[in-house]
């Protein structure tokens, strides 16, 4: 076979970009987590003693359960909710474009923003929630507060700022789905419901995938809506990883700890995206 040097420079752009901004940070977040790394650079090479001071260290277990059911509570709910408004935008409403923009809205507005936003609205003396409560007789509550509302609360506020990506990611989906299909369901009786899950979502089993193993990695690197809503708080309950190595590295400047979070975090995706594509790719539709 003769080489064909074409394909692999048209690959060149790309191959550096990977190799600077991803390849070159993860060898080197590797190479910092085996030393006792400080804010002046190495001090001891410890081997893999980081490892073995996150792995006995029972805070980091917490974090880790944290980060799971961050995960539990974030990545159904934006998969259903994102496919089910994609459905009933692509089959049922019209003027679909402005109803994209709407719900690609909170895509593009600042974490810091949407987030003291959320705060105003939840704010126990003047957020509007609040004062609906008020209404009903139901005392006021503090929601970002509480160990049993805090996390629920913040997985609500990445669903609403990330779905509507996936929105458009299943709208895409759904365009490639042939017209016929539909036509020649419908000639056989078949029900919306039934049109729904026997065509729709077998024929949607890669978007799904896309759009599962994406919401998976967004979960595990979530930061910037916890540091703006709760601090990992309160009392740690919503820590979560990215969190966690936050604080490592610039509130107590044990970067190479931090470096080993990091790495923990890399392999945990690796991974659950290599078991999401063992048990999602390879089924026939």
């Amino acid at each position: 076979m003769r080489f064909k040097p074409f394909p692999y420079l048209l690959l060149t752009p790309y191959l550096i970009v990977f190799i600077l901004f991803l390849g070159y940070p993860i060898i080197r977040g590797f190479y910092m987590s085996l030393f006792d790394w400080g804010i002046m650079g190495p001090k001891e090479y410890l081997g893999l003693g980081n490892y073995v001071d996150l792995f006995t260290d029972d805070r980091f277990w917490r974090v880790l359960g944290n980060s799971f059911l961050f995960m539990l509570l974030y990545v159904p709910p934006v998969i259903l909710v994102s496919m089910f408004l994609a459905v009933l935008l692509h089959g049922f409403i019209p003027g679909i474009g402005i109803f994209q923009s709407i719900f690609f809205l909170p895509m593009v507005i600042n974490v810091s923003v949407s987030a003291i936003a959320i705060k105003w609205l939840m704010d126990p003396q003047i957020g509007l929630l609040n004062r609906i409560l008020d209404i009903f007789g139901i005392a006021p509550q503090t929601w970002l507060n509480q160990q049993g509302w805090a996390m629920l609360v913040v997985s609500l506020v990445v669903i609403w700022s990330s779905s509507g990506f996936n929105i458009i990611i299943f709208l895409a989906g759904l365009e490639n789905i042939s017209k016929e299909i539909y036509e020649a369901a419908e000639v056989d009786g078949s029900n919306p419901w039934t049109t729904f899950f026997r065509i729709t979502v077998p024929l949607l089993r890669p978007v799904i995938l896309l759009v599962t193993v994406l919401s998976v990695i967004g979960s595990l690197q979530v930061f910037g809506e916890i540091f703006m809503l709760t601090g990992g708080g309160p009392f740690g309950s919503t820590t979560v990883l990215a969190y966690y190595l936050y604080e490592k590295g610039f509130n107590n400047f044990d970067f190479g700890v931090a470096a080993a979070v990091g790495v923990v975090m890399t392999g945990i995706i690796a991974i659950l995206t290599l078991i999401q594509f063992r048990f999602l790719g390879e089924r026939e539709v």
